[in-house]
């Protein structure tokens, strides 16, 4: 006997979800079938009441009746016995082979499955439908598996529909397995080498960490020596020194002559200016000695100097949420910039921290309401050497700033006061966590 064609074969898809069933739905009538959806074991029921699909897809797991329960209830009923139903499940194991026997199925799909796959299958069915009609049924067989009795009435063709279906299943989960079995040992060998790649490149790290742990080592203990021998002729230079203007003294007390006490006043600020000059090696010998740490802005407000009581400080609430990565000198920055406003700044009675950021940077600013820095004069104020006194507290700023890259400029407006602008790049700056 001919099958008819696909458009007179209708399908009743059984299945919950209703995403699962659109695409079944969708797959079935691009192939040419007639495709009815029930989204529950109930549902399909009334489906059956009405219409006589030509075969029953139904999921397996389902709220309500499952897809073992309406198969057995529709194998039961004479009217719905000759229906094929094929049962869709992510379960296998060989109970569920025994409950598809048992419900009297037709055939196994398993979760998931090529679409092609499906529609050959649904061929096989739709072309052993004339030969189970013409089979008589089995009185039924009494099976034990798994400790459990089973009650068995499918038809030798339906035995053999559902053995087949599973040994091809088993074949192709077979296929797989050795795939995979094959990809991960591939993948093995590809971890194999990385990991050896992994360990040379550790040897050689720790080779490295090892090395520069040496170096660093050689260039403590050089630097312990070179602070030793600095602060041993700095202290013998102030011994000189000290003798020096002793005689000096002295020698002031006896000159009569007005010429060479004018020597003697030149002389004295020259010796003024070195032994400034023997202090601030101290300084500078300080600088990097010690790692970088982090300091809140809001240090600022600890700091006092000569004539701190005539000066009114602010530091902007932004700017106090803030903390920087700096070399632990950053205290004597903020010192030298105040003194520096103090000295310089005229009538200087307040000085205000205020900071902002952008996405490249945070920007703190310290401002005066001092006469300000006229504009020949801004890119010169952090030379050594230049200013009004030594001409070293902006230069030594600078360079304590230069350790951790921060950057200093001066932008304020000759008469409205200094303003210097730091500018602290990402990666030393964060927010203090409360």
């Amino acid at each position: 006997m001919e099958s008819l064609p696909h458009s007179e074969i209708s399908i009743l898809i059984v299945e919950d979800s209703k995403t699962q069933a659109s695409i079944l739905q969708h797959l079935l009538e691009s192939a040419g079938y007639l495709a009815i959806v029930a989204n529950s074991g109930e549902e399909a029921l009334e489906v059956l009441a009405s219409q006589r699909p030509s075969i029953i897809l139904t999921d397996i797991v389902m709220p309500g009746i499952s897809g073992y329960e309406l198969c057995k209830k529709l194998k039961k009923d004479p009217n719905t016995s000759s229906i094929p139903v094929i049962l869709v499940t992510q379960l296998y194991d060989p109970q569920d082979v025994i409950q598809g026997l048992e419900c009297g199925a037709d055939n196994f799909i398993i979760k998931p499955y090529e679409n092609q796959y499906l529609l050959s299958r649904i061929e096989i069915i739709i072309a052993n439908r004339y030969l189970q009609q013409s089979e008589t049924m089995n009185i039924g067989i009494e099976v034990y598996f798994a400790g459990k009795r089973h009650f068995i009435t499918s038809n030798r063709l339906q035995i053999l529909n559902i053995l087949l279906s599973t040994y091809e299943i088993a074949i192709q989960k077979n296929s797989e397995l050795v795939e995979t079995k094959d990809r991960l040992a591939a993948l093995i060998d590809q971890l194999s080498e990385t990991n050896e790649i992994l360990q040379k490149a550790n040897d050689d790290l720790n080779h490295e960490i090892s090395e520069r742990k040496r170096i660093e080592e050689a260039l403590s203990q050089a630097n312990t020596k070179l602070n030793l021998l600095s602060s041993i002729t700095r202290h013998d230079m102030k011994n000189i020194l000290m003798a020096i203007l002793g005689y000096h003294d002295l020698a002031e007390l006896d000159s009569k002559d007005p010429a060479f006490k004018k020597y003697l006043i030149k002389e004295t600020d020259l010796f003024s200016k070195l032994a400034n000059q023997i202090e601030f090696t101290k300084l500078y010998e300080e600088l990097g000695t010690y790692g970088a740490v982090w300091k809140p802005l809001s240090i600022v407000k600890s700091i006092t100097f000569p004539r701190s009581q005539e000066i009114e400080l602010s530091i902007s609430s932004e700017a106090s949420r803030y903390e920087i990565f700096a070399d632990p000198l950053i205290e004597k920055v903020f010192y030298n910039l105040f003194e520096n406003s103090v000295r310089h700044g005229g009538n200087v009675s307040c000085i205000s921290i205020s900071a902002k950021t952008d996405e490249n940077a945070l920007h703190v600013f310290i401002k005066d309401n001092g006469s300000g820095i006229s504009d020949s004069e801004k890119k010169q104020i952090f030379k050594r050497g230049f200013g009004k006194n030594t001409g070293l507290g902006l230069f030594l700023v600078r360079e304590i700033l230069s350790i951790t890259h921060i950057s200093i400029s001066e932008i304020g407006i000759e008469g409205e006061g200094v303003c210097f602008e730091l500018i602290i790049p990402p990666d030393s700056y964060r927010l203090i966590q409360t």
